[in-house]
């Protein structure tokens, strides 16, 4: 069909990797160089249309020397050998470059034990070649095996460095999915705690409306369309229930089974009316912590006071469990918009940075933090602060209003 050897030949050539390229490039200027040297040369030993198709077989072979190495490096010995048979000699400048650069791969791309078989390979068809050229197999054989061998060590070397590479790699995807694995945890362990926030600050108000609605109908005196209305509050808030129970299900598909089988929701979630609480326990554990509260407090929704006291937790918690005892500042200033919470530590006396951000926590707790706060559209900072560490929150206040976009 019309066009397509050409579509063939563009499949092909999109096959081709860098070094493919890189390779064929140097295997057509080595053999260029060989034909043309070859050309303008004098040579006694046997007809020149033979050292040119040795050359030509022995170079252009190295277009695919990383792909095959072994089979270019074999092939490199029979073309020398059977030019050695035929003229008598191992004439053309091809012949120095295939061998050293065949060898060279071989030692580079390929394990100990193949590539130094090579070498030792190579020694008696040099031999040999010498035998066939001056009928003295030793005459130059120490200096070329030396100059062969220095390319084989050099192919050693490379192959080293590309081990180590590879070792290097492998240890840095082995991390990367570690701490994939470590957020996919974090992100779990997560979830199911505010699955247990959720029943708390949603499904108790959902059995509110259903008790309330079914209080309503029985005050009522008759079978009116109020009873209708409170009839469709039941079914609504039963439903809802249902769906929730559900979705606490997938929530919490990670959580620890101790929790359900303990055989229902744990106690009530804290709030921010119960910092001074927390407060007492982070003193008691050798933090000494002073609350500075801005702008008129005020009763917040009860999702955003709940991520609001688990930050302040978190933050606090980071500070006893990384730093130990030292002093640190808390601030809740409670704006038109927004919630915004800073927790600083003086640190325990390293020098400024020293503390890095997975020292502090940021393996684990701020992950769970940034979790809680981006539920709400809000944004988290956290590094370190003079000898000491940072960690701010800001919560829109509104992101927990009935209605709010999520």
């Amino acid at each position: 069909m019309p066009g397509q050897p050409g579509e063939w030949w563009t499949r092909v050539v999109g096959r081709l990797t860098r070094e493919d390229r890189v390779d064929a490039a140097l295997a057509v200027l080595i053999a260029s160089v060989s034909t043309i040297e070859t050309l303008g040369g004098n040579y006694d030993d046997g007809p020149m249309w033979l050292v040119v198709v040795t050359g030509l077989l022995i170079t252009l072979p190295l277009a695919v020397r990383r792909r095959y190495p072994v089979g270019v490096f074999v092939f490199v010995l029979l073309v020398l050998v059977l030019e050695s048979s035929l003229a008598g000699s191992n004439e053309g400048i091809g012949v120095f470059f295939g061998v050293l650069v065949s060898t060279y791969t071989l030692a580079a791309h390929r394990p100990l034990r193949p590539a130094l078989a090579g070498l030792l390979l190579f020694v008696p068809v040099m031999a040999f070649a010498n035998w066939r050229d001056n009928g003295n197999p030793l005459e130059d054989l120490e200096f070329i095996v030396a100059l062969v061998g220095g390319f084989w060590v050099a192919g050693r070397v490379a192959w080293s460095r590309q081990q180590l590479v590879k070792q290097l790699e492998a240890q840095a995807t082995a991390v990367e999915r570690g701490r994939a694995a470590e957020a996919r945890a974090v992100a779990a362990e997560e979830r199911a705690r505010i699955a247990r926030d959720l029943h708390d600050v949603v499904a108790h108000s959902l059995s509110v409306i259903v008790v309330q609605a079914e209080a309503g109908e029985a005050l009522a005196n008759d079978r009116s369309r109020t009873v209708d209305a409170l009839h469709a509050i039941q079914r609504t808030g039963r439903s809802a229930l249902a769906d929730l129970r559900l979705l606490l299900d997938v929530l919490r598909e990670d959580a620890d089974p101790a929790d359900d089988a303990q055989g229902g929701p744990l106690s009530p979630s804290p709030r921010l009316r119960d910092v001074d609480a927390l407060l007492a326990q982070v003193r008691a554990a050798g933090v000494d912590v002073d609350l500075t509260v801005e702008g008129e407090a005020r009763d917040l929704p009860a999702s955003v006071d709940l991520a609001a006291y688990r930050v302040l937790q978190e933050a606090l918690t980071n500070i006893i469990r990384h730093v130990g005892p030292t002093h640190a500042e808390a601030k809740l200033r409670y704006g038109t918009h927004d919630l915004l919470l800073e927790v600083v530590d003086t640190g325990n006396g390293q020098r400024p940075g020293a503390r890095s951000l997975a020292d502090a926590g940021a393996g684990r707790g701020l992950l769970g933090m940034r979790e809680r706060v981006g539920a709400f559209g809000g944004d988290l900072e956290a590094g370190p602060c003079g000898n000491g560490f940072l960690v701010r929150a800001r919560i829109p206040v509104e992101a927990g209003q009935p209605g709010a976009p999520p």
